[in-house]
């Protein structure tokens, strides 16, 4: 798993590519960290549009962000899923917990 990331206004933009395991928990852990301690922000968008499979561990990470986001009043936007990860999120009902944009 890669992750890139950009802070633009009240926006951190972190782009996701490769498969989302538990392997990669270290590394969004740290990027989705920084994000958040970078400075006052309205929302993290994760970009998913390269991910190509996430596992249960995954979907787990995302909810623990959530979690760490609202208490800094942060929303947490899933842009852009790639179609078998979006189909994923139907599955698990995120659209009830996220905002999902294309």
């Amino acid at each position: 798993m890669n992750f890139t990331s950009r802070i633009e206004g009240l926006t951190a933009t972190i782009g996701l590519e490769g498969r989302f395991t538990f392997e990669a928990h270290p590394g969004f852990k740290a990027c989705t960290r920084e994000a958040l301690e970078s400075g006052p922000l309205e929302r993290i968008v994760l970009d998913m549009e390269k991910v190509t499979y996430l596992d249960a561990s995954s979907l787990g990470m995302i909810l623990l962000l959530r979690e760490s986001a609202e208490t800094r009043q942060v929303a947490v936007v899933l842009h852009r899923p790639s179609q078998p990860v979006m189909s994923l999120l139907e599955v698990v009902r995120f659209e009830r917990l996220f905002q999902i944009t294309n």
